[in-house]
């Protein structure tokens, strides 16, 4: 069954990419809401900059931050680069708890230089998956837009799916230098950390596919920029 709560409207064409995206799931729902007063359109840089409810499988927090970018990308939004945030949060050592909570991920943008920090959380991650994002103001630490749902076991690959999940392997690489010759917004998959070594708490395909639909499913409520 399909639950989407109070969605800004999305034209037909979106409806249907839904409706493919989530046929091959036994069961997905989702609901999101996003603060209608703020500009989105002001948003250049954004950053994932925290995935917590996988315990300590990095490989798989960096699998659905690049999902989760891949999502945001295709929003017109321009997330950091994975590697990028990691490097920074650890130079200046960033407790994994501090970001899981509006005031630090809004410090923790406002230290890697962007518009808007994106933390998600899975309270489930078994045969049941479930996932809730949200997307923070760095200037106040005000939630601009929050969204939850929830996947059962059985999904299929489906094209969306695929489309998400290629965001790890192949990596789309895009970036922007500013005229201070730093490095912009930049999305890449994880293949080569996955393949550096740390293959063995990598996402399974099934959870690959239903952290994809999730994903697509959230997003759906996230004005486009």
């Amino acid at each position: 069954m399909l639950f989407l709560k109070k969605l800004a409207p999305a034209p037909l064409m979106i409806v249907l990419m839904l409706t493919l995206a989530v046929a091959g799931c036994a069961s997905v729902s989702g609901s999101g809401e996003y603060n209608r007063s703020y500009d989105f359109a002001s948003i250049e840089r954004t950053a994932v900059v925290s995935v917590a409810g996988v315990g300590s499988q990095t490989a798989a927090r960096d699998q659905i931050a690049s999902m989760f970018n891949q999502a945001l990308l295709g929003l017109g939004y321009s997330p950091i680069e994975r590697s990028q945030i990691n490097a920074v949060l650890e130079e200046q050592d960033f407790s994994r708890s501090a970001l899981t909570r509006a005031s630090g991920a809004a410090e923790a943008g406002r230290v890697l230089n962007v518009d808007s920090a994106v933390i998600i959380t899975l309270p489930e991650f078994g045969d049941n998956m479930s996932m809730s994002a949200q997307m923070v103001d760095v200037e106040d630490g005000t939630i601009l837009w929050s969204a939850s749902g929830s996947a059962r076991t059985g999904a299929d690959m489906t094209r969306r799916a695929g489309q998400l999940i290629g965001a790890i392997g192949g990596g789309i690489i895009g970036a922007e230098v500013g005229s201070d010759g730093t490095t912009g917004a930049a999305v890449g998959g994880v293949g080569g950390a996955v393949g550096g070594g740390i293959i063995g708490d990598a996402l399974s395909k099934q959870r690959q596919e239903q952290a994809a639909v999730l994903i697509d499913q959230l997003t759906l409520s996230l004005p486009e920029r």
